[in-house]
């Protein structure tokens, strides 16, 4: 089991986010999420599944940033 909208999760760092929509690119599940603080930051994640435990990696590639915009646009 994944990710699912509307869920906050923690980072290691202690940030936190509210995934807020998601999208398959390439058979990857990518994530928009909201940062939980004054600034509401958006940032795009990559869903990495190992075993039972899910990873988010921040897609920070900036063509990867603009397609994937695109296709959460929709």
């Amino acid at each position: 089991m994944g990710l699912e909208l509307n869920t906050i999760i923690t980072l290691e760092n202690g940030e936190k986010y509210t995934i807020i929509q998601e999208t398959m690119n390439s058979g990857k599940k990518y994530f928009l999420a909201l940062k939980n603080d004054s600034n509401q930051e958006t940032v795009i994640f990559e869903e990495e599944l190992e075993g039972l435990d899910i990873y988010v990696r921040k897609v920070l590639d900036s063509d990867m940033l603009n397609e994937l915009t695109k296709l959460m646009k929709h």
